[in-house]
């Protein structure tokens, strides 16, 4: 039932991309969901001692690669556009190593499904693309296979990068 309501909730995103801060408000689910708290609990209390997954380098999207890629020209609209398929990447990585019964499991599959609402909201963003690097990234990011994952990483630290990126690029006034 809460499923439902997320889902009823977040199709609404769909129209309210439109505006900055009709997204901050659909977004403060997905804020209060990446708290601290939730982060540790979910993402390291719930994990053994250095567990680590392998995800692509393009995966790790941190704080310093947004800095980096403004000062090379990308616009607001691809930081955000990237942010999110990035991270939704990311989280079909999580659940893919992640067993079934496991405790983080429903915390993990519902962030997805918040990425999953924006993702549907930015699809169409896609064909408006004029930058050859974001088309190159974005190729790079879902032309990848299995083999091809290189880095090792916490998913505590996954989660990090997402809510402090999440906290750079989105300009809004949450509550905590």
């Amino acid at each position: 039932m809460l499923r439902d309501f997320t889902r009823a909730v977040y199709l609404n995103l769909l129209w309210a991309l439109v505006t900055a801060d009709s997204l901050c408000i659909h977004l403060q689910e997905l804020h209060n969901k990446l708290q601290y708290r939730q982060r540790v609990k979910y993402t390291k209390d719930y994990f053994p001692i250095n567990y680590a997954v392998q995800v692509h380098y393009e995966d790790i999207y941190r704080t310093i690669n947004v800095t980096q890629m403004r000062n090379r020209g990308f616009t607001e609209s691809d930081l955000k556009l990237l942010w999110v398929f990035i991270n939704s990447q990311v989280l079909e990585t999580i659940l893919e190593v992640l067993p079934k019964r496991h405790p983080s499991r429903t915390y993990v599959e519902d962030v997805a499904l918040l990425f999953n609402y924006l993702r549907m909201g930015v699809e169409e963003m896609i064909e408006d693309i004029e930058d050859e690097r974001v088309e190159e990234i974005l190729y790079r990011i879902s032309d990848m296979d299995v083999e091809s994952r290189r880095r090792w990483i916490r998913p505590k630290a996954l989660f990090d990068n997402c809510y402090r990126v999440l906290k750079q690029i989105f300009h809004c006034n949450w509550v905590p």
